[in-house]
Formats: structure tokens, C-alpha cells, sequence
């Protein structure tokens, strides 16, 4: 069931994959033995098929192409953990992160812009709407996909629902399904989701995406940020270098980043020293100064606090 879906890897993905058949499951590797990540999809209905997604891998552009698919596609992602970004129409870019779900149509939204922590899990729905129309229209009559799909296209093509409780109540739980019952409560779960959709009045979302030059501002500021651990940059420094207030600046990296700028470059720093340890290269008060620290015993105590353990022991 559902070849054709399958068969719009061949249109959508640049790098290699493959699909390897595992009985209710075909799992989808993403570049040479999933070096990229990979894809657990399950056909759930003609038309529908429902896919767990773990990537670990930052810019996209290797893996997928920007072209739209010929089907009228509507996908449903819900982040597990991560941050999942990817442009709509021509100039926005929407930003989501742990227990959001994602709603949009293909022939608005273009390729994924980036992972921007450097990895994702989640979940996600793909639905060839003129044929998973009959599908859903067997167990809700009165619920039509394409006058669905017709009307989120007439808006902004997309709509973004932020983490809450009813959401977690109806995709949560397909995090965590015993493997003899899976198809069937599939099943049930996206049917669920239509009938959330349903009664549900989406807002409009201007107010959550970016645009492109302000996520260009932030690409900038990010690899400022890395390009010398050891530097003390301003965020005054860093907003008149690139003409924008304070305020947005701080506003749109933590739109992107999901933290401060500042806490989020002390984790960077904390993580780029876990892998110097582990290279065993160099000693920890080298390691000290390449991060961005004064003095080791600074470093020691920021480390153990974030960590849980000091950089000697995390060596050993």
C-alpha cells in the first residue's frame, strides 16, 4: 500500500537512501547507511503514512531538494526533541521546537532549512490528500481533507500550534506503542488528529516566523559566536554589526536557537570541550583557554555544573 507515497522519495531526496522493508514497517536511511539519519514509516491508510523521524545532521541541502512534489501533500510534524526549521512562501521562516506540532501544505512550504541544535526527532504525517480523502471520509463523513488542505492554503499554508496539553493527549501517545497493536492504533491516532482538527479555530501565525534576512542575521551572529571561543563579543557589538536593536536580536536567536545567546554560546563552549576531551589531544587547562575560559578552575566548576562531573573525570 501506498507506493506512489514511497515512490516520492525519488523526487524529494538528493542524497542516497534506502528503503529497507521490515514487515508493517519500511525503514527509510537517509545518505550512505543512514549517515544522515533515518525515517520508520508505517502505511496507515491509502494515502496516509505515518513516519518516526530521527536526523542528526544541521543543513538539509544535501539531503533534500527544494522543488515541490506533484501531489497535493499535507504534512503533519510534531517535534520530540531537537528544533525543526523550514521556509514558507518565499520569504518566511517558521522555527519549531519539543512538543509543537506543525501543520502545512507542500506546494506552500519548501524544503527544511535546518536542524538548527544539529539533530530532531519526531513525527510526522504525509497525506496525499485527493486520494486519503475516502480514508478518513469512512470514519468522519462530515470531515472533508481537501476543503481542509483548500483552506489552509487561502491563508498562510502552514499553521503552528505551540506545546499543550491536548496536543500531547493526541500525539504523545504515539511515542510509546506496544508493537502488537501498532496498525490499529495508528489508525485510531490520526483519526483522533482529524477530529482535533475539525472543532479546532487555528490562529493566524505571522507573528511566529522569521524573515529570510532575519535568519541570515542569525546565521552570521551563531558562527561569530563559534568562529573564536575565546573572544568576549557584546551583544552591542553584535547588533550594530548587523543593524539590528538589541531587542531583536536577542528575540530572533532565541526564535531560532530556543535559548539566550549567551547561554546558548556557554553550552557550545561546554560541548566543543567534551569533544577536545575525548580526543585526548590536549591537556585541560589547554582545553580551558581554546573554550573561552580565564582561568581552569572556572572552567572545572562551569563544566561539573552543566556536565555533572569535572573535565578529569569525564576523561577517564
Amino acid at each position: 500500500m501506498n507506493e506512489n507515497l514511497y515512490n516520492m522519495f525519488d523526487d524529494i531526496l538528493v542524497s542516497d537512501f534506502n528503503i529497507i522493508d521490515k514487515g508493517i514497517k519500511k525503514v527509510v536511511e537517509l545518505g550512505k547507511n543512514g549517515e544522515y539519519g533515518k525515517m520508520e514509516t508505517y502505511s496507515i491508510f491509502t494515502g496516509i503514512i505515518l513516519s518516526y523521524i530521527d536526523m542528526h545532521i544541521e543543513n538539509m541541502e544535501n539531503v533534500f531538494f527544494e522543488d515541490n512534489i506533484s501531489s497535493r501533500m499535507l504534512e503533519i510534524n510534531h517535534c520530540a526533541s531537537g528544533r525543526y526549521a523550514y521556509q514558507v512562501g518565499d520569504d518566511r521562516i517558521i522555527y519549531f521546537e519539543k512538543g509543537d506540532l506543525c501543520i502545512s501544505i507542500s506546494d506552500v512550504t519548501k524544503s527544511v532549512s535546518d536542524f538548527p541544535l544539529g539533530y530532531y526527532k519526531g513525527l510526522e504525517i504525509f497525506m496525499d490528500i485527493d486520494v486519503a480523502n475516502e480514508s478518513i471520509k469512512r470514519y468522519l463523513p462530515d470531515f472533508d481533507i481537501v476543503e481542509f488542505y483548500e483552506g489552509l492554503k487561502k491563508s498562510n499554508g502552514y499553521v503552528l500550534i505551540r506545546s499543550n496539553e491536548r496536543i500531547d493527549h493526541v500525539i504523545g501517545e504515539l511515542y510509546d506503542v506496544d508493537e502488537r497493536i501498532k496498525l490499529d492504533y495508528f489508525r485510531l491516532k490520526c483519526i483522533e488528529l482529524m477530529l482535533f482538527f475539525s472543532i479546532t479555530e487555528f490562529r493566524d501565525n505571522d507573528k511566529l516566523s522569521l524573515s529570510r534576512k532575519q535568519a541570515n542575521i542569525v546565521e552570521n551572529v551563531k558562527n561569530d559566536l563559534i568562529n573564536d571561543l575565546e573572544s568576549q563579543i557584546t551583544i552591542d557589538e553584535l547588533a550594530s554589526k548587523y543593524r539590528i536593536s538589541k531587542t531583536s536580536l536577542k528575540s530572533c536567536f532565541r526564535e531560532v536557537y530556543g535559548k539566550p545567546i549567551f547561554r546558548w554560546r556557554k553550552e557550545y563552549r561546554l560541548d566543543y570541550a567534551c569533544k577536545l576531551i575525548e580526543q585526548d589531544e590536549l591537556t585541560i587547562s589547554e582545553i580551558s583557554k581554546r573554550v573561552g575560559y580565564s582561568s581552569p578552575s572556572k572552567f572545572t566548576q562551569a563544566f561539573k555544573d552543566y556536565i555533572g562531573c569535572t573535565p578529569s573525570e569525564f576523561r577517564k
